[in-house]
């Protein structure tokens, strides 16, 4: 069931969130459970077998936490350890078995058939097991079951952490009825609904075909490499930030504030910022648990370079059973590690705007060309694309009809794998305005978070602002705007479309 469906908009949802509030007028409790019930529904409603896979996590991992705070020190960082290898071979078993055994023996590996949210969950309860461990306190498992299983950011993030929305679910006035939260949750749907389906979704046409013309060997031109490493850069972004709005949206239903996942990463300067603002709760965790741990007691350089490049190869392996992954992880370690060269090296000189404005594009391009390495499925296609970025691509014999898509294809500035039917018309510059329109858009138009100024976790906790700081409030013009959105979106609802993030 995606968040984009008729059947999880018209009906999942909206039982949801009236069984929640009915059960919490009875008690706190009946409320976490029926929500807890909610959102294994939602879960089995994909692939109903799998959903045994998340239940025998959490009562396994909420025994270990168990065990973990009655053990002594050392008993319990035993635990912990159990815990994690435990975790994460679960998830080698589902996502990684063959893939490693195509090492061994040099078969090629098929796309394996994860079950749900495996990465997210995985990484969702390993850091719950470091938690206890530490503060050496177990909430009731009933919380804990919620805290998991929550269908907002079960599928696909952003990953919670317990000292965010644990303490949200101890608080008895978030099981009150808020027409505010509603208000804004709505709103923040809406907008992320709108990036998937009228950002997104337009761009994977053209993204889809030309990384398979790639992918069979066809002859792609330097133009159209170049424009579609951008338009998947894009589509990728307004996909997972997307369904990333929708998830705190649907939180906010709830009264739960869920972390914010994105802040307007293809604004960012340089790649440190980038990855500060691309899946920022992702990048906070392996920070936390393998970057910091690794750095712990060695203050070199050269030791928190290799903590650096392994934290993102880390990254680009949980993204992915493959070697493109995994080289995408060493690709964006070597840029960190070179960004930081460069400031040592430069030093806090007066940084002007034409310097600003070429740190900007170097990090922009150089993100992207990333982007190929993660969507490309294997590595000959990933190479056949950059030789065509790098002007040694293959000239192609175009069949057209239209002057300009003529001219266009002779002078290598569109692709025919572009053309496509645009009411009854072929234009094949349809790709390539859409690439530009979105790009304008990610880098021009205010972020959901900016334009509502959301604040993420806890009343009583350190919010965190986004970037802006715009003034929304519930208004008849704020739900005109909202109302139009949802109306754009509304016809595409019947689509078929898929989260990009769902696979991982």
């Amino acid at each position: 069931m995606l968040f984009n469906s008729p059947e999880f908009i018209f009906l999942f949802l909206p039982f949801a969130v009236v069984l929640h509030f009915a059960l919490a007028r009875w008690s706190m409790e009946a409320a976490v459970v029926g929500t807890t019930m909610s959102s294994l529904l939602f879960y089995a409603w994909w692939n109903p077998p799998f959903v045994l896979l998340p239940i025998v996590s959490i009562v396994a991992n909420f025994w270990l936490a168990r065990r973990m705070v009655d053990a002594d020190q050392r008993n319990a960082k035993r635990l912990l350890v159990f815990g994690i290898v435990a975790n994460v071979l679960v998830l080698c078993y589902y996502k990684y078995a063959d893939f490693l055994l195509s090492i061994v023996d040099g078969h090629k590996a098929a796309a394996p058939n994860v079950p749900l949210a495996l990465s997210f969950t995985t990484f969702v309860q390993i850091a719950y097991l470091v938690h206890v461990h530490k503060r050496r306190k177990l909430p009731g498992f009933k919380r804990y079951a919620l805290f998991v299983a929550f269908f907002p950011h079960l599928i696909a993030g952003p990953i919670v952490r317990w000292s965010n929305l644990g303490q949200q679910l101890s608080d008895p006035v978030r099981y009150r009825l808020d027409w505010d939260n509603i208000a804004l949750g709505l709103t923040i749907f809406t907008f992320g609904l709108a990036k998937k389906l009228l950002i997104a979704d337009q761009l994977s046409p053209h993204v889809a075909g030309l990384f398979d013309a790639a992918a069979r060997g066809d002859p792609i031109m330097g133009a159209a490499a170049w424009i579609v490493c951008f338009a998947f850069s894009a589509q990728i972004y307004f996909d997972f930030s997307g369904y990333s709005d929708m998830a705190v949206g649907l939180g906010l239903l709830f009264n739960f504030r869920l972390p914010i996942n994105f802040a307007a990463p293809l604004r960012a300067p340089n790649i440190s910022d980038v990855w500060r603002r691309w899946h920022i709760t992702l990048a906070r965790l392996a920070r936390d648990l393998i970057y910091v741990p690794l750095c712990l007691g060695h203050s070199g350089t050269l030791r928190r370079s290799l903590s650096l490049m392994l934290t993102m190869v880390v990254i680009g392996v949980w993204h992915g059973a493959g070697w493109t992954f995994v080289l995408w992880g060493f690709y964006n370690g070597a840029l960190l590690l070179i960004a930081q060269a460069w400031q040592k090296l430069r030093g806090p000189g007066r940084r002007t705007a034409g310097r600003r404005l070429f740190g900007w594009l170097l990090t922009f391009t150089t993100f992207c060309i990333g982007a190929v390495l993660f969507r490309a499925a294997d590595i000959d296609t990933t190479w056949h694309l950059i030789k065509a970025m790098s002007g040694f691509g293959d000239a192609m014999t175009a069949t057209v009809t239209h002057p300009l898509d003529e001219w266009g294809v002779k002078n290598g500035f569109i692709s025919e794998t572009f053309v496509r039917t645009w009411f009854g018309t072929t234009w094949s510059m349809v790709g390539t305005v859409w690439t530009v329109a979105a790009v304008a858009i990610a880098l021009f138009v205010p972020d959901t978070m900016e334009i509502v100024n959301y604040r993420e976790g806890d009343a009583q906790s350190d919010w965190r602002r986004p970037l802006g700081n715009l003034a929304w409030r519930v208004s008849p013009i704020a739900l005109a705007i909202t109302i139009v959105l949802f109306a754009a979106v509304f016809f595409r609802l019947g689509f078929v479309s898929e989260f990009l993030y769902y696979q991982f």
